[in-house]
């Protein structure tokens, strides 16, 4: 909604300024004496930008303030997040760590859009920002009897920099994306732990636990420790098993031999 709202004016713009000439249509705009202009300030705490945004009054009046967010150097409301300004024309927007963004911030009038100068800033990076974001799983796969590659995206915890989560699985079972996976790491010994006791409540197949296996395919208890090598996690083993219900002792997935980079 928020992207939209700066498209449809841009759409607006363009037709209305193309049937300008059409003597059959009259022109229904606000008429424009003065069009307001907006400016910003950023501050960066962490990962989080906060924006405070100001407006002169122009006629027609803005109807809307807020601030376009890209990676690239020209922000436009195809490239960006758009984040709208609250009544105090503040803005808090939470970003990924360790990245240079470019922001203009923008008014929106009945006639048309005005935009500020582009500032540059710099989110703090993350320590575990080499491991984070879009990465690929390669491992043994029981199911498929082979190795194979899975695409899956590695995203932080907001209140612990220790720890951050595998998503993108899915059962090899049944149509099911699965749970998350929590990793806690230990840069100081190059390690990962999959912390035991992680059990996923669902209610149409049975609650499944993430656990290892022995080289029988056996569940093992505990943690699962894994290693960092050259900025690559590995584990021997790692499942999704049911723990309840007639599915009881079924796996949802199983892999030996994992690496993720």
């Amino acid at each position: 909604m928020k992207k939209l709202s700066i498209i449809a004016l841009l759409a607006y713009t363009f037709f209305t300024t193309s049937c300008e000439t059409d003597a059959v249509l009259d022109d229904t705009r606000t008429a424009e004496v003065t069009a307001p202009t907006v400016s910003f300030e950023v501050s960066v705490n962490k990962y989080d930008a906060n924006f405070t945004l100001s407006t002169s009054t122009g006629t027609p009046a803005a109807r809307e303030i807020g601030v376009m967010i890209s990676k690239e150097n020209q922000p436009t409301a195809e490239n960006s997040e758009v984040f709208v300004a609250d009544a105090s024309g503040a803005i808090t927007a939470s970003l990924i760590p360790g990245t240079t963004y470019y922001a203009v911030a923008y008014a929106l009038t009945a006639n048309k859009l005005v935009i500020s100068d582009v500032k540059s800033f710099t989110t703090e990076s993350h320590p575990l920002g080499a491991f984070l974001g879009a990465k690929t799983m390669t491992a043994y796969n029981l199911f498929a009897g082979d190795y194979t590659d899975m695409p899956i995206t590695i995203s932080t915890d907001a209140n612990d920099e220790t720890v951050a989560y595998i998503t993108g699985l899915g059962s090899e079972q049944v149509t099911l994306p699965l749970g998350e996976i929590k990793l806690v790491f230990d840069l100081d010994n190059n390690t990962v732990t999959i912390p035991n006791g992680q059990i996923i409540e669902e209610p149409k197949y049975g609650s499944y636990r993430w656990v290892a296996l022995d080289t029988q395919m056996n569940p093992v208890a505990g943690d699962i420790v894994g290693t960092i090598q050259d900025g690559v996690i590995e584990f021997d083993t790692l499942a999704a098993m049911i723990i309840e219900g007639n599915n009881a002792g079924f796996f949802h997935w199983g892999c030996f031999y994992i690496s993720i980079q």
